[in-house]
């Protein structure tokens, strides 16, 4: 069976401009774990929801240390 067969023909895309935060709506919404990049009609890279988890993590992780250092300079 050739892929073209199986393939999504309605491809759900973001743009370098979008926030993760859209981009983490649309591919909850629909299901999606990656989406390809586009600019200007040309695809510029690819989103996985890896590297959106990834991105959450760390920016947690910052934001916590900062509390962190608050709370100790507070105490």
């Amino acid at each position: 069976m050739p892929v073209g067969d199986l393939m999504t023909r309605a491809v759900l895309i973001c743009t370098p401009d979008d926030t993760v935060t859209q981009v983490m709506k649309t591919m909850t919404v629909n299901r999606a774990r990656h989406l390809p990049v586009v600019h200007r009609d040309k695809l510029v890279g690819i989103v996985s929801i890896g590297d959106i988890v990834k991105h959450r993590l760390e920016k947690l992780a910052l934001e916590a240390d900062a509390l962190r250092d608050a709370y100790i300079a507070m105490h």
